[in-house]
């Protein structure tokens, strides 16, 4: 299906997903969709920085099979560069390079597709638009980024967003891929979106000793690999990336396809999970974080009495939430894994009790993170070391702490031991994994192990922490942010906080986050909602949310930073939510009338179909797009509404199939729905949040039935709508 064909120095390879051309004389290769629409262009040669002998070089190329490697010969040595290419029907893999050279270089950075101009360089892959999900911490800036706006940065696309240079990044959404997508050259012309093509998706197919970034310079990107190899003089077993270019009509779908490439090639493997371990990952939650922060408390001024009444005034709000974590800093010192014993005496009682009440328990760690090694019989030498041979200290509110060297096999059996005996002591059902955005740079700080190294550095302390504790309990739940599919096996549950730098849109950029993260349930990880800092966003963020994992809370009941108090309406919300939630872990998710492009509206999606065993099985429709224009009223012959809605299917059937559905209106209205069962009533079951529910026959004909929605009824609050249809 892959077809390469060479004609006077140009080497063309056709499949039905895409196209590529690389052409030796100007060294430029094209990258087209399955219509031959260019998505990318770009110089070929990369840029060694510390081996710039090709920068004068002979070119010339080899063909073998469905492989094409392009080879540089240095012409004032025998130094050789090879670069290879290898087609698949519907993906490309771009291999790490091959360096041969008598010379002894130190490799600074690896820059690929760069435009050289004299000793300089700048980036020259041309997409009109580049797709980077993590680029800014706050919405200031759309990760759809139209590149003629001259945005310069050099953006980290891997895990140590917050160590970096340029933007602080946000370690909220998927990592170690980017995307682009190109308009034609007609641009505003008439009928010229039509002519806009396909997307690609450049993910990686494997963690490189380095670290993973994205220049965005002069309207072009370079991948860019940073080794510093000339402050290390460390040679990678590897040099470049393992590359797995993906093909969607899309960016959303080029993801999708890059996802469903990395499982079918077995990159990544599914996820094998229990029925007692899906039940922690799709329970509602409930985390003290948002009381710590709406009281400017420090780390230290959390106590035992305080989580109480933290506990106490959840419970009395009325939330369902069925998970409750203690958030940071339960612990004495970081890397201790111990409780405080002055703030916390009796910790272990507190976490019995709220367990004996039905719920549960969910502890934030930050595991690499150490205050003092000699407390754990380690010293400064076991920490990540700095160029001038000292530990690198960070500090964090009231704390100072280095990063634990993973690589060290004395500090991997003292994490080890550590993580078991914690997990032993205070039987968590879920751990929330703070850390991987502190990974410095090989800029700041390197491991003693330089081949575990840059991107590789996180993999090995999830090896050591989470294998340590999944040992003693193989339904331990981790919950994790800064997504990679390449650490999937680690991670069960998606996070998109923090949304502390998104203050005014944190519904906004939730809903962004999730247009991301959705496409991790179909690696079976779904997204936990968070909520953001004040109660009015709520509901939007739980809707956004729930077609793609489980609702979360960090709300204060005692105010937000708006002055904002709970009030029932709200918290019903959240609890007809959380009794209509999908019980599965693996589904696919679609946005619902979302824009493409667009510095304001790209990215975001009004309303969400959730999709499991090719069946609609949810649906959340907005009745206006996020920019306050009507969205259309009916979806896929299912549902017809003038209400803002969720509906779900209660059994393993689609919504129009389904003897057992919810919905969760979020105005006053009427929808229809389509139901293929030859059923003549239905018993409609409204519950309240007083605890009360009523019941009501409706009928059916021509296959629908209408429901009246009313978010209050005689006074009372409606929290959600069950629907059973009546055998005939």
């Amino acid at each position: 299906m892959v077809k390469i064909n060479e004609n006077q120095h140009k080497i063309h390879v056709t499949s039905p997903t895409y196209a590529w051309e690389w052409d030796a004389e100007t060294d430029i290769f094209n990258l087209y969709d399955a219509n031959l629409r260019l998505i990318s262009r770009a110089k070929h040669k990369p840029l060694i920085v510390g081996a710039e002998m090709f920068l004068d070089s002979q070119t010339s190329y080899q063909i073998k099979n469905d492989r094409i490697s392009i080879i540089y010969q240095a012409t004032k040595n025998a130094s050789r560069l090879t670069v290879s290419w290898f087609f698949q029907m519907d993906f490309i893999s771009l291999e790490p390079l091959l360096l041969e050279s008598p010379v002894d270089s130190d490799i600074a950075q690896i820059i690929y597709f760069p435009e050289m101009d004299g000793g300089a360089y700048k980036p020259s892959m041309y997409s009109h638009y580049a797709v980077v999900p993590g680029l800014c911490m706050s919405t200031s800036i759309n990760p759809v980024v139209d590149l003629h706006s001259r945005l310069s940065v050099t953006t980290v696309l891997g895990s140590g967003a917050m160590r970096g240079p340029g933007l602080t990044q946000q370690w909220g959404l998927p990592a170690h891929y980017f995307c682009t997508f190109n308009t034609s050259d007609k641009w505003n012309a008439i009928g010229a979106k039509a002519l806009q093509s396909g997307a690609a998706c450049w993910g990686l197919a494997e963690l490189p000793q380095g670290d993973f970034r994205l220049e965005i310079r002069e309207i072009g990107i370079s991948p860019v690999l940073n080794l510093r190899s000339d402050i290390w003089k460390h040679k990678p077993n590897k040099l470049g990336f393992s590359f797995l270019i993906a093909f969607g009509e899309n960016y959303h779908e080029a993801i999708r396809s890059y996802y469903k490439i990395l499982q079918r090639e077995k990159i990544i493997a599914p996820k094998n999970i229990s029925g007692k371990k899906k039940d922690v990952m799709l329970a509602p939650q409930y985390n003290t974080w948002g009381v710590e922060s709406s009281k400017a408390m420090k780390p230290e001024e959390l106590t035992e009495e305080i989580v109480k009444d933290i506990f106490d005034k959840f419970q009395r709000s009325g939330m369902k939430a069925r998970t409750f974590v203690i958030d940071d800093k339960w612990e004495g010192q970081y890397g201790e894994l111990k409780h405080d014993a002055e703030r916390f005496p009796h910790f272990e009682n507190l976490l019995n009790d709220i367990r004996g009440q039905g719920y549960f328990i969910g502890l934030w760690a930050a595991f690499l993170r150490c205050q003092n090694p000699a407390a754990l019989g380690l010293d400064e030498s076991n920490l990540l070391q700095t160029p001038e041979g000292k530990p690198l200290w960070l500090d964090h509110q009231t704390s100072r702490y280095g990063i634990f060297d993973v690589t060290q096999p004395i500090v991997q059996k003292v994490l080890s031991e550590r993580a078991k005996e914690f997990i032993r002591r205070y039987k968590p059902d879920l751990i929330k994994f703070d850390f991987g955005y502190e990974l410095p740079s090989l800029d700041f700080a390197a491991p003693a192990d330089m081949n575990l190294a840059g991107e590789c550095l996180l993999q090995k302390g999830l090896e050591v922490v989470i294998g340590a504790m999944k040992e003693e309990n193989p339904d331990l739940v981790i919950m994790y942010y800064g997504l990679s599919p390449l650490l999937i096996e680690h991670y069960d549950l998606h996070s998109p906080d923090d949304l502390v730098y998104c203050i005014g849109d944190y519904d906004l950029e939730t809903n962004r986050r999730v247009f991301f993260s959705s496409l991790c349930g179909e690696l079976g990880m779904p997204t936990y909602s968070s909520s953001g800092y004040e109660w009015e966003s709520a509901p939007d963020i739980w809707f956004d949310t729930i077609a793609s994992g489980t609702l979360g809370s960090l709300h204060c009941f005692d105010g937000d930073e708006s002055g904002g108090m709970p009030t029932d309406e709200v918290i019903a919300k959240f609890n007809g939510l959380a009794a209509i939630a999908r019980k599965q872990v693996v589904f696919q998710t679609y946005p619902v009338h979302a824009k493409w492009q667009g510095g304001l509206r790209a990215g975001f999606s009004p309303s969400w179909e959730r999709i499991e065993n090719d069946k609609t099985v949810l649906l959340a429709l907005r009745t206006h797009n996020l920019d306050g224009k009507p969205a259309p009223k009916n979806y896929k012959d299912i549902l017809h509404t003038d209400v803002t809605l969720v509906v779900a299917s209660l059994t393993d059937d689609g919504i129009s199939e389904s003897t057992h559905l919810g919905i969760v209106p979020f105005g006053d209205g009427g929808c229809t729905i389509s139901h293929t069962a030859l059923h003549n009533s239905a018993t409609i079951i409204e519950h309240y949040f007083s605890g009360r529910a009523t019941k009501t026959q409706v009928a059916c004909s021509n296959s629908r039935i209408e429901i009246k929605l009313q978010q209050t009824r005689n006074h009372e609050i409606l929290e959600w709508i069950e629907i059973i249809f009546e055998k005939d």
